[in-house]
């Protein structure tokens, strides 16, 4: 399992995502960008932007670094067990905006990408894309309700663009470590032996 490549997996599943539910609603011709979102990098419009600009560990990274306990079956169904060093969940931040033909096009995009964001705050199962992840895992969608307009100010600043409205919203993941210990040998019964 390539788990390491969890958060390019984020970014394609948002991508699809967006431009599958686009469609749902005729808007066909609008193109999902992941790349940074200046006018050099937009080839038509209109094109919405989803652009990963920041990762951040977690707050209670430091808390939850103790060793797990798996329990697992082999394909013969007996029981093995053994510790794994705890994942680490961080968030994905992203900044979505949108490049139209006019401002009425961008604030439709923007409103109708807040709507699909709000229907998919939990993606699992088919709708997370690529191998990064396990059967069962899941991606959790939340506003970004921490920032405000300086730190928008400063995001297109550093891109020497213009102020664009923009959306920031972050994804809750978790990377796995594959190292883990030796099986472990449950105690299964005792003999004693009285003289």
């Amino acid at each position: 399992m390539s788990q390491f490549e969890v958060i390019k997996d984020i970014t394609v599943t948002l991508r699809e995502l967006l431009e599958q539910e686009f469609k749902k609603v005729g808007f066909t011709t609008v193109n999902v960008s992941i790349d940074r979102p200046k006018k050099e990098n937009i080839k038509s419009f209109p094109t919405v932007s989803c652009y990963l600009y920041h990762l951040a560990f977690h707050a209670g990274y430091y808390k939850e670094r103790t060793d797990t306990l798996v329990t697992t079956h082999t394909r013969d169904g007996k029981v093995m067990e053994y510790y794994q060093d705890a994942p680490a969940y961080l968030f994905a931040n992203y900044i979505i905006s949108v490049f139209g033909n006019n401002s009425n096009e961008e604030n439709l995009l923007l409103g109708l990408t807040i709507k699909v964001l709000l229907e998919h705050a939990i993606i699992k199962g088919d709708d997370l894309k690529s191998p990064g992840f396990a059967p069962d895992d899941q991606i959790n969608i939340y506003p970004n309700l921490a920032t405000d307009y300086n730190d928008i100010l400063a995001f297109w600043r550093s891109l020497n663009e213009e102020v664009r409205p923009s959306l920031q919203y972050m994804v809750k993941f978790r990377i796995e470590s594959e190292r883990k210990s030796k099986e472990l040998i449950r105690v299964t019964g005792k003999k004693l032996a009285v003289k």
